[in-house]
């Protein structure tokens, strides 16, 4: 199934930390700070991934230079995964396989301790109530809580602990629309701001061959293409149009990006071929926090998957039409 082989590495954790200025206690100041960390702070530290009954814990290095951001994840339960990134590829080591899975960063993903997708913390302020919460403490360090809730039952609503020093997210919640959580990332020890050697950025693991999937086809977000939603929540804007060849396949697969600022939701489109089979999503489906809507539409399987309600992957895609 395309949305499955999509997902990648299994792993995308996308890191993001903030610079350090004043403290203000307005809520926009806090995201803000959270948003901008990366472009200067390096981190190493241990963090859990909570996930209904699942339970991952996972170590991230993240290092920012004069050769841009590199990071390196891996987790520390479980079946072996590991993960190098840099400004140009995403290099996913599986030892179990003794191979390296190679491809090129992709659109739309981020992941904790990111946030913010694309725009202003401003921006937010359409789709959500941003408040500034309680004082606390995550991984022996003090934070700072703010609270994102929805204005309407198409998006999650979020809890964020951003450290009172750095600015780095520390502690994130994601609130479903009955206010349970049902997502949950937390840092259980973190180093912040210190330098990081090259060891600590290369992979563990050694492996016998890599596979190099291709790159992206990319296409402007804001040139019209061939399918699009008659209908979108209000908030969501397409912020990315990739056209993108799986290994094996002959046909391109079409990849659209639709993003609040906070909520990402990916729509796949691809020609309906013999390989299509009983693995194809078809309606509604529910892993966790993400929602899955699949469809056959105009001799094509749309496959719509976000970290959303159910009522937004649904719009989405019933409303997906080809183009004249």
């Amino acid at each position: 199934m395309t949305a499955i082989r999509l997902r990648g590495c299994g792993l995308a954790l996308v890191a993001l930390a903030a610079a350090p200025v004043a403290y203000s206690a307005e809520p926009q100041a806090l995201l803000a700070r959270m948003q901008r960390a990366a472009q200067i702070l390096n981190y190493d530290g241990t963090f859990v991934y909570q996930n209904g009954d699942r339970l991952e814990s996972l170590r991230i290095v993240h290092r920012v230079g004069r050769q841009g951001v590199e990071e390196r994840l891996v987790s520390l339960n479980g079946v072996p995964r590991e993960i190098v990134r840099t400004n140009r590829d995403v290099r996913c080591y599986l030892p179990d396989g003794h191979a390296a899975l190679i491809e090129h960063r992709r659109a739309g993903k981020h992941g904790f301790p990111a946030l913010l997708v694309s725009g202003s913390p401003g921006a937010l302020e359409h789709a959500y109530v941003v408040k500034a919460g309680r004082d606390g403490r995550v991984a022996g360090r003090q934070v700072r809580l703010v609270t994102i809730a929805p204005r309407d039952g198409y998006r999650y609503g979020y809890h964020l602990w951003a450290d009172d020093a750095s600015g780095l997210l520390l502690k994130a919640g994601l609130l479903d629309e009955h206010g349970t959580v049902v997502e949950q990332y937390m840092f259980t020890e973190v180093s912040i701001g210190r330098p990081i050697p090259n060891s600590a950025l290369a992979p563990q693991y050694a492996t016998r061959e890599a596979t190099r999937l291709p790159a992206d086809e990319p296409t402007l977000a804001d040139t019209p293409g061939q399918w699009e939603p008659g209908r979108l929540p209000e908030g969501f804007v397409l912020t990315a149009r990739v056209v993108r060849r799986l290994p094996g396949a002959d046909l391109p697969v079409e990849h659209l990006v639709y993003s609040d600022g906070l909520a990402v939701v990916s729509v796949f489109i691809e020609p309906v071929t013999g390989s299509s089979g009983p693995a194809a999503i078809d309606g509604l489906s529910r892993m966790g926090a993400v929602h899955a809507f699949g469809k056959v539409i105009d001799g094509h399987r749309v496959t719509v998957i976000g970290e959303t309600p159910a009522a937004t992957v649904a719009m989405i895609g019933e409303s997906m039409a080809r183009r004249p």
